[in-house]
């Protein structure tokens, strides 16, 4: 069965055919989701453990110890660290990648109920959340207003957060900078001695004395009667009046001995927006929502929230994450349909035929259209990734349907009818075409199938363009030979343009025949110039440098804060608004948010500023430069550490934006700080980092209370009743509640601001066995002494992690290098060193890469030899392959671009393109040779008659990457680099292919008749069967 034939002569069935596929594409397109990066599964679980007060030795020692201890050995575990602060436990496990997240956290969680006995018993419930890429922060709301800062709080957790999670796609809201009602009871230790009473006392008075208590029920002739016990105080008066001591039989009431205060609770956290006091909400979406669908919707929503507020409060956005994905997506479409435009208009110089080029143009939409289909059945979403590889696609969709479109037109020119030439030209190049493209998909399956975390979000990649060739060939196949039947019709006159045109085609099809003839009769000379350039090749891999992921321009810049650790927030919330005024004044900034402190470790010395400017084609400035500037220009405080950084692409439990984290970590604690000092003094002085930083900081002053035990003893006052006692009077916890209506406020007990002082700490009294108040300094010694501010573990090791970023013009991988030299030099080795983050990953995946790129040259040799039936001529085609290096290297060289994970997307794709021009010049030659002609002379047929559809389809590629190469909107700076790899490799592996390839096939042909010359010149002995 012939099947060309058959949807040549069907036409109206290969309509329908191909029109299934567009159809389904249609459907399928308004269902796909929008996000800036694919839905991966990141086997990352984080273990959160508060246990109030307690500093990070003690959290170290008493809580992320006995949990890594149990932690450690979970199935699939690869790595496990913890970081260790005032109050908190934090230990992030990251299992390997074929492992289930979900099943991983229930292990996690397994392990974690079973530890609970050996934690404190005051610790919090160990919270287990997972890395949820796909339920990330979307938006952040502003909340202001002239009102009171518990009030703000309430209209934000009452009335805007409900409102908010009632929005289709959101999963969750939380809210920064707010403080919430609360009652305090500040304590006057002055009048606690005159009346008698201790701190705990009063917590227990107040704890057990506002309580309703359900008795139970009684029993009455007619019906059952419910039965409480009301004690609870209705207000803060009543709360006033409460009895806490009766000593020497006289009432002793709160009022007494505290002053009760109803109002917002100590500030933890701080928010302002523009310098107006503000409480923040992170809206975070739910897991695989569309994220401008989602981010729209709240958007539109807010009209109608703002209804629900006071006058004078204001709600506005000031962090939309989708307004980047969104220009970056639209910037993406730009560029695939300007390239789609160009590589057609390309196919129009060349064809010179506006039914030719319609014809083959007509697989562009198509197989666009059609990949729809297949990536929402595959559960992609239109993001970065996945754009990239339909942008990466415009030039090889339409290459077959070139192809197919010049062969059939060189037939119509000799004067076959339109349909005998789409048939015979269809016929006579189709085994090339599928050769063709079966070696591109033999490159790109293997990125979907690549190991690592890049391997998974690039899984989405290979499969989207294996999708996009595998629709085009079929299409080629189909409706090119098909419409070429009916709509091809023979060439008129010819006008000047065009005639102008052939002359010059003509004109270089003559040079090419002059140089490829004088190739052939001088291959010593033609291979020794084409080793000289591959060495050459290899000198200029020495001048390139490597990086993770180009750093882009998404107008917006973190600026972030530290101060000496036990700074108050209000002294860092006065320089945050210093600052903020500093950017403001700052052209082309439109808006700056700051918060301070807040989050689970409540860090107040800590602040940040998140800068927002016009978009990159409204300012004469890049991003580059306005961090440049900052780090150099911002006015600071000498005792502060200011940084400035990009917003993180990823981000989530326990990752940090710096490109640069090397780890040091070993047994020797003060060798390990030794060492981490030794390399951060070198990045300071280095000039490929910036803004260094260490996980290492001196604590907080810390008092130690060394207990008197014979004194203590003699008193009758054990260690663990003096420490709740003290704790009483400066933990500030939440010891009872206070309803008011349907609400319930948080009740706390205080020292008033004079008496919190470390010089009045020994005036604290608690109580003695006898009844006697003993204060503080009779039975115990106190002692200042210095602590840690964080500890941070790996691998159950006490670590420090350097942490840079890098100036403009420094690589990661330099900074690597530099790093990994100096610390093999100048570090013992009893200090273990890594990398994390990016650097960590550059190293995976530059072998994952590397692995894909071998399996798909093994591939493709394997496709070349399965069709020309030889092991050797596949030899010939793929000796093109390093000479695309050289241009791309010398493109990223040219052109100051770094070798990243996009670029190698590239060069990967380059090997896949270059075999093609290989396999249209020797299948014709192969041709031509069982024709009769000898090797030479099929060369030079095959060569100039190939050169045109060659050089067409290379043309157009270049032209559909142009656009991207060109890009300079949001986003573009991953697109560029892969783009200037495929120019520059197409140019030269194009020239050198059509000369090199030639002659190693002429050579290859001498050195196959010299064996069968040799062979009948000596044939092999046959030993012959003797007869019985």
């Amino acid at each position: 069965m012939d099947a060309i034939k058959t949807f040549i002569t069907r036409p109206v069935f290969t309509a329908m055919l191909v029109l299934a596929v567009v159809v389904f594409g249609l459907n399928a397109y308004p269902k796909i989701g929008v996000d800036q990066l694919p839905d991966v599964d990141v086997p990352l679980v984080t273990v959160t453990t508060v246990l109030p007060g307690a500093d990070p030795e003690s959290i170290e020692r008493d809580v992320s110890d006995p949990l890594e201890e149990a932690l450690n050995g979970l199935a699939g575990l690869e790595s496990m660290r913890s970081v260790n602060v005032e109050s908190v436990s934090q230990v992030i496990l990251q299992f390997s990648l074929e492992t289930q997240v979900d099943v991983a956290a229930q292990d996690v969680r397994d392990r974690v109920q079973a530890t609970l006995s050996k934690l404190p018993d005051d610790a919090d419930q160990p919270i287990v959340e997972k890395l949820d890429v796909g339920a990330a922060p979307i938006l952040t709301l502003a909340l202001s207003g002239p009102v009171p800062p518990e009030e703000l709080t309430r209209l934000a957790d009452d009335v805007l957060k409900p409102a908010l999670q009632r929005q289709g796609g959101v999963g969750s809201v939380e809210v920064v900078g707010g403080r919430e009602r609360e009652i305090r009871i500040v304590v006057d230790p002055a009048r606690l001695r005159t009346f008698g009473v201790a701190a705990s006392e009063v917590a227990q008075a107040v704890r057990g004395g506002s309580v309703d208590v359900p008795a139970g029920r009684a029993e009455d002739p007619r019906a059952e009667v419910v039965v409480k016990v009301s004690g609870e105080a209705r207000s803060v008066d009543e709360l006033r009046d409460l009895v806490v001591a009766t000593p020497g039989g006289a009432p002793v009431r709160l009022r007494d001995v505290a002053d009760v205060v109803d109002g917002p609770a100590e500030a933890r956290s701080a928010a302002t927006d523009d310098g107006r006091q503000a409480v923040a909400l992170v809206v975070k979406k739910q897991s695989g929502a569309n994220t401008v669908q989602v981010a729209e919707r709240v958007t539109a929503a807010l009209a109608g929230m703002q209804q629900l507020l006071p006058e004078d409060a204001q709600l506005r956005v000031v962090r939309d994450n989708s307004k980047f994905i969104r220009a970056s997506i639209d910037g993406v479409k730009e560029d695939l349909v300007l390239g789609g435009l160009l590589a057609v208009a390309i196919v129009l110089v060349f064809l010179r035929s506006w039914r030719s080029t319609i014809v083959s143009a007509l697989a562009l939409p198509t197989s666009v259209i059609g990949t729809f289909a297949a990536m929402h059945a595959l559960g992609y979403t239109f993001n970065v990734i996945t754009m990239l590889a339909l942008t990466l696609s415009i030039g090889l969709l339409i290459d077959d349907a070139i192809v197919v479109i010049e062969n059939i037109s060189r037939h119509a020119e000799d004067g076959t009818p339109p349909a005998r030439a789409a048939h015979a030209g269809t016929k006579e190049i189709a085994l090339a075409v599928l050769a063709v493209t079966l070696a591109i998909l033999a490159v790109f399956v293997p990125v979907a199938f690549m190991e690592g975390i890049v391997g998974r979000f690039f899984s989405a990649f290979g499969m989207t363009v294996a999708v996009a060739v595998g629709i085009s060939y079929l299409v080629s196949m189909t409706l090119t030979p098909m419409a070429s039947a009916y709509v091809l019709r023979a060439h008129g006159e010819p006008g000047r343009i065009s005639r102008a045109i052939e002359r010059a085609l003509a004109a270089v099809e003559r040079f090419y025949r002059r140089v490829l003839g004088w190739a052939l009769d001088h291959v010593p000379a033609t291979l020794a110039i084409a080793v000289a350039l591959l060495v050459a090749t290899v000198g200029l891999g020495r001048f390139l440098q490597f990086t993770f992921i180009p750093a882009q321009d998404m107008s917006e810049v973190k600026v972030t804060l530290e101060l000496p650790a036990g700074t108050p927030l209000e002294r860092t919330a006065r320089e945050l608004e210093a600052l903020r005024a500093q950017l403001a004044a700052v052209p082309g900034v439109t808006h700056v948010f700051t918060t301070a402190g807040g989050g689970v470790q409540e860090e107040v010395h800590k602040g940040e500023l998140t800068v927002t400017v016009v978009p990159i084609a409204e300012r004469s400035y890049s991003q580059e430069d306005l961090k440049a500037w900052l780090r150099g220009g911002l006015r600071r405080p000498a005792d502060a550490q200011v940084a400035v950084q990009d917003i993180a692409m990823l981000a989530g439990s326990g990752s940090r934006p710096q490109p640069v984290q090397f780890n040091v970590r070993g047994q020797d604690w003060a060798e390990v700080v030794a060492a981490a000092e030794k390399v951060r003094a070198h990045m300071g002085a280095s000039p490929l980092f910036s803004d260094v930083d260490s996980t290492y900081r001196p604590g907080k002053p810390q008092v130690t209370v060394r207990i008197d035990r014979e004194r203590a003893a003699s008193l009758g006052i054990p260690a663990a009743t003096l420490g709740a006692s003290v704790r009483a009077y400066l933990a500030g916890d939440d010891f009872a509640e206070f309803r008011q209506g349907t609400d319930s406020y948080d009740i706390r007990l205080k020292l008033p601001a004079d008496a919190r002082g470390a010089d009045r700490l020994g005036e604290l009294t608690v109580r003695s066995a006898a009844g006697q108040l003993v204060e503080l300094r009779n039975v115990a010694t106190l002692v200042e002494e210095p602590t840690l501010s964080q500890i941070d573990r790996q691998e159950q090791l006490r670590q420090v992690t350097l942490l840079a970023d890098l100036p403009r013009g420094a690589s990661l991988g330099a900074a690597m290098q530099d790093l990994a030299a100096f610390a093999a030099k100048e570090l013992p080795p009893t200090v273990i060193t890594d990398f994390e983050g990016q650097g960590k990953e550059l190293g995976k995946t530059a072998g994952a890469f590397v692995q894909a790129l071998l399996l798909g040259v093994v591939l493709v040799y394997m496709i070349l030899a399965a069709q020309f039936g030889s092991l050797l001529d596949p030899f010939t085609i793929m000796l093109s392959l390093p000479f695309a290096v050289i241009g791309a290297l010398g493109a990223l060289l040219a052109t100051g671009q770094f070798m990243s994970i996009f670029a190698l997307i590239g060069m990967i794709m380059l090997m896949g393109l270059v075999t093609k021009n290989g396999i249209l010049l020797v299948e014709f030659a192969n041709q031509l040779r069982e024709r009769g002609r000898s090797a030479r002379d099929a060369l030079l047929e095959a060569g100039p008659i190939r050169l045109r559809p060659i050089l067409m389809t290379t043309v157009a590629m270049i032209a559909g990457m142009v656009p991207v190469a060109l890009a300079r909107g949001d986003g573009a700076e991953m697109r560029v680099p892969m783009a200037i790899a495929i120019i520059g490799g197409l140019v030269t592996s194009t020239l050198l292919t059509l000369v090199v390839v030639p002659v190693f096939y002429q050579l290859l042909d001498r050195l196959k008749r010299r064996r069968r010359v040799e062979l009948l010149e000596s044939p092999p002995e046959v030993e012959r069967p003797t007869g019985t």
